[in-house]
């Protein structure tokens, strides 16, 4: 299987892998964005990646990534290099680094903690095209209403199967009455 974050790492410097990453039309973003999807989809952030908009959510935090590194590399400290000396990663290290930035960026987009936290965003946008505003956070109120429409549809698909059960247990004799069939 191919590998691209391996054949990155061998054809390219570090220079050329952290130029690629400031540039408008990233390469290496482009290539890690299933590799995101998928670091999502095994944490609780699944639904970014099932429910919402999750070209716009890695654009955003691709914008996030695309500061910090910035800001690293001017400082020469964080998480592209090492804890001591300024050392720095091999570039397959740096490359796996720079995935997991992204996808920590989006996490951190749904935690109020962090100024760049999108939910007060999504809130904005969610009043602007309602008449009518909720006092509560608007994305908990989808989040909960999606969640309530996977248990109905639950619901609906056990009842469906306890009515098959019924009917493969049960058997009408000719007179028209209902005889039980524990077979």
């Amino acid at each position: 299987m191919w590998c691209w974050q391996k054949t990155i790492a061998e054809k390219y410097t570090r220079e050329n892998i952290l130029n690629d990453v400031l540039q408008d039309n990233s390469m290496i973003f482009e290539m890690a964005k299933e590799d995101v999807a998928k670091i999502l989809q095994k944490t609780n952030y699944n639904f970014v990646v099932q429910r919402l908009h999750y070209d716009d959510i890695y654009g955003t935090a691709l914008e996030v990534t695309k500061k910090q590194v910035v800001r690293i590399l001017e400082k020469k400290k964080g998480f592209l290099f090492c804890k001591n000396n300024n050392c720095s990663f091999e570039n397959l290290d740096l490359i796996r680094k720079i995935v997991q930035r992204v996808a920590n960026n989006i996490k951190n987009l749904f935690d109020d903690r962090y100024k760049n936290c999108i939910k007060r965003s999504i809130k904005e946008e969610l009043i602007n095209n309602f008449d009518d505003a909720y006092e509560d956070d608007l994305l908990d109120i989808l989040i909960e209403e999606e969640t309530q429409r996977e248990k109905l549809e639950k619901q609906s698909l056990e009842q469906q199967e306890h009515i098959e059960y019924l009917k493969n247990i049960m058997k009408i004799d000719s007179s028209g009455r209902t005889l039980l069939s524990f077979a």
